[in-house]
């Protein structure tokens, strides 16, 4: 899976599918977000994100959700974003079809 982010969890779903926004990040956001990592790594997806700004606080949140899903972190500027995101994709389906 791929996710573009500034790195700030700022919005969720609600249990009634109502989406929530709140900044700053409030724990519940924080809380949802690290479920659905772990609903995603537990189906078998890998999420690579990539992220967008610079800020250290939230540079570590986006290393801790990659390494808790088995992912990694990209870090391009945002004139090569998608550059990068081709090259991931095209990177992944290569090693798909050399696994099968």
């Amino acid at each position: 899976m791929l996710v573009v982010t500034d790195g700030e969890p700022t919005a969720h779903l609600a249990d009634d599918g109502e989406a929530v926004f709140a900044w700053p990040p409030q724990p519940e956001t924080v809380r949802a977000t690290v479920r659905e990592v772990d609903a995603l790594t537990r189906f078998g997806a890998t999420l690579n994100l990539f992220m967008l700004g610079e800020d250290p606080g939230l540079q570590r949140f986006v290393d801790a959700v990659a390494r808790r899903s088995g992912g990694r972190v990209l870090t391009p500027s945002a004139q090569d974003l998608g550059r990068y995101v081709v090259q991931d994709y095209l990177r992944a389906r290569q090693g798909r079809r050399a696994a099968g």
